[in-house]
Order: structure tokens, then sequence, then C-alpha cells
């Protein structure tokens, strides 16, 4: 695991093994830059803003940002998250799931 820190906000890029760090981040799509820590917006209403229409997806998130869902066959562990006090935790999945996170909802996407 290591640290990309963009737009003020730490993201967690998970990763099995050190020398997959450049193979990993190229696998897990490029950091978002339309999330900033500095806008007043939540997390959400930023994705929506930048992507326009999110369509809502139907799934569990567990404590460590595994997506559960009935519609795949595996679960899918995230490869970035990050947390923003204040406005929750984003999980971000191989295939641009990515699920939102905060104390009132989870709200869970796919970012075409």
């Amino acid at each position: 695991m290591f640290i990309h820190h963009v737009n003020d906000i730490d993201w967690l890029v998970i990763t099995a093994f050190e020398e997959l760090k450049t193979l990993f981040i190229e696998e897990a799509g490029e950091i978002p830059f339309c999330f900033s820590a500095a806008s007043e917006l939540s997390l959400i209403d930023q994705a929506k803003r930048t992507y326009g229409y999110l369509p809502t997806l139907c799934g569990v998130i567990t404590d460590t940002g595994t997506f559960q869902s009935q519609d795949d066959e595996e679960d899918l562990s995230p490869q970035l998250a990050c947390l923003v006090k204040g406005r929750g935790r984003v999980f971000i999945y191989h295939g641009s799931f990515v699920a939102f996170v905060d104390d009132e909802k989870i709200f869970i996407t796919r970012m075409g």
C-alpha cells in the first residue's frame, strides 16, 4: 500500500506487492481529480457534478471497503480508498465501480 496525494486528499493505493505499484496504479485507473477536500460539496455531489448522472447500484460495503453484490460472483476489494474528514469515504474498485460511504448513507455507482 502507498499514499498518492491529489487535491489535498490522501488516496490509499492498495497493492499486494511493492514491486507491482506501477502496474497496479494503471489497473486501478487514474486518481479522480474531481474530488477535492477544499470543496464545500459532499464527495457524492462532487462526482455527480463531474460525471453527470450516476446510476445507483445495489450492494453492501463492509467495514474494510469490500463491495458485495448479488449480481457478482466474487466480492470486489477496493483498489483506491480515501477518507475526507466530515465528507465521508470513497472506495474505487476495478471496473470503475465506486462506493461513497458517510454517516448517513452508502451510494454505489459506476463511473464511465
